[in-house]
């Protein structure tokens, strides 16, 4: 057989046919191989082809028929031919790129995905901190309860903000340095009556807590 260096696969087994004298219709004759095939064979047109295992199969009909040794044929289909997903032949020249596209694709599509994740990380900080700067301060009275009777001098407590300003009935409260505060205040009629208990920030927001006792001497 000739020398396999620089000639394909397909130039190599029309070089057995022909030097032995065949024509592309008595090969078909001889094997029952369809002619379209033999064509797209010696022409390594392998797309054109059943799958791979039939591509090897031809190779190994035309070496029992001319009489060469068919593996260093297919060593070299191996070399430059990769089966595809389907089964058929490609080169791998063909294949490479395409893979490469992928694992492109791919880190293109893990960046997008890390820089909405920043994006969103980022927008969900600068969420939080607009609403820790509009809101108002947190305000808890805790004494008295909502509909406590009481007598004509109530205790107030409670605690918010440690930079907050309290007020009770619009009387200012001192607070502790952890926001805590506690005072007294005079009811001078019995019945029904509302203590309101307001905190304001340094940037006026403002927070409101009314209890409504009822009030016995």
């Amino acid at each position: 057989m000739c020398s396999m260096k620089t000639r394909t696969i397909g130039e190599m087994l029309r070089d057995e046919r022909q030097g032995r004298r065949f024509r592309l219709e008595d090969l078909a004759n001889r094997t029952r191989i369809r002619i379209e095939y033999l064509e797209a064979l010696e022409a390594n047109e392998f797309e054109k082809l059943p799958s791979a295992t039939f591509v090897k199969g031809y190779i190994k009909t035309y070496a029992e028929l001319f009489g060469f040794d068919h593996k260093p044929l297919l060593a070299l289909l191996r070399r430059d031919y990769k089966e595809s997903a389907r089964g058929t032949l490609v080169p791998r020249e063909f294949i490479t790129p395409v893979l490469r596209q992928r694992i492109t694709f791919n880190s293109l599509t893990l960046f997008v995905i890390a820089l909405v994740g920043v994006f969103l990380s980022l927008l969900g900080y600068v969420g939080v901190q607009w609403h820790i700067l509009t809101r108002p301060p947190e305000l808890r009275v805790s004494q008295p309860a909502e509909q406590d009777q009481v007598a004509s001098r109530v205790v107030v407590s409670g605690e918010t903000e440690p930079d907050a300003v309290v007020t009770v009935n619009d009387q200012p409260v001192a607070l502790q340095s952890d926001g805590s505060f506690t005072t007294e205040v005079f009811i001078s009629t019995e019945g029904i009556s509302t203590i309101s208990v307001e905190a304001t920030d340094r940037r006026g927001k403002t927070s409101r807590e009314d209890r409504t006792v009822y009030v016995r001497y």
